[in-house]
């Protein structure tokens, strides 16, 4: 299946029969180029402009939002490819202070084909025990990075070791477009210096399937175009 990098912590997957998600678009004041696309299934981890702006897709898919305070699963079936898609939704918090200064965060983990994606919106915490115990294996984890609203560099080394994923997608790190938009304070290179797997995609896009996964943490850094 294609895993597809939109910027910011947005990424599109395509399923090898076609279904197609996207999780967490964001506005058009953030100044990335979000792409004229369409998709069956998009995921919204918390109500912030940058993760939220499910209004930018076309093809009205199914929007899925966590609405409690407790897990939450979503069973959606997909007519166009014959597959139904289960979303799991973990309540975590935007911050390390039980959500009273960022508010909630969903962290969705889902399959697909095999394969278990984790992705852990604007995660602001590590793990608790009982968080492991309903996530399990995740073998593609796509993490935030950047520090400010999120983990920091060094918590997400962390959560990687928490998790011990085959795959690692970093998103939600500082970059000269949204330097003054008060959502990182670190690059990605701060991340990517405390991990001994890393591969610098050529383009925004990877394949990835369950027979390939590799053995250890690989970091990989789809280029943003």
């Amino acid at each position: 299946m294609l895993v597809r990098y939109l910027g910011h912590s947005s990424f599109y997957i395509n399923s090898s029969k076609g279904t197609t998600i996207i999780i967490d678009p964001y506005s058009s004041q953030i100044p990335y180029n979000f792409p004229m696309i369409t998709c069956d299934v998009c995921l919204v981890s918390h109500e912030h402009r940058d993760h939220n702006a499910d209004w930018r897709i076309g093809g009205m898919p199914k929007v899925v939002k966590r609405t409690c305070e407790f897990a939450v699963e979503f069973e959606i079936p997909v007519t166009k490819t014959n597959e139904t898609m289960t979303f799991y939704g973990l309540p975590t918090f935007h911050d390390n202070f039980s959500g009273r200064k960022r508010g909630p965060n969903t962290v969705w983990h889902f399959f697909i084909e095999g394969v278990h994606f984790a992705h852990l919106g604007d995660l602001g915490h590590l793990f608790t025990d009982k968080q492991m115990e309903i996530l399990q294996k995740v073998d593609v984890l796509f993490l935030p990075v950047g520090g400010r609203s999120c983990l920091t560099p060094t918590e997400a080394a962390l959560v990687i070791n928490q998790l011990m994923p085959n795959l690692v997608f970093p998103m939600h790190y500082k970059t000269p477009l949204i330097d003054h938009f008060d959502l990182a304070d670190e690059p990605v290179e701060s991340f990517l210096s405390r991990m001994d797997n890393v591969e610098y995609a050529s383009s925004m896009a990877v394949d990835v399937d369950l027979a390939r996964l590799p053995s250890k943490t690989k970091v990989i850094l789809l280029n943003y175009e």
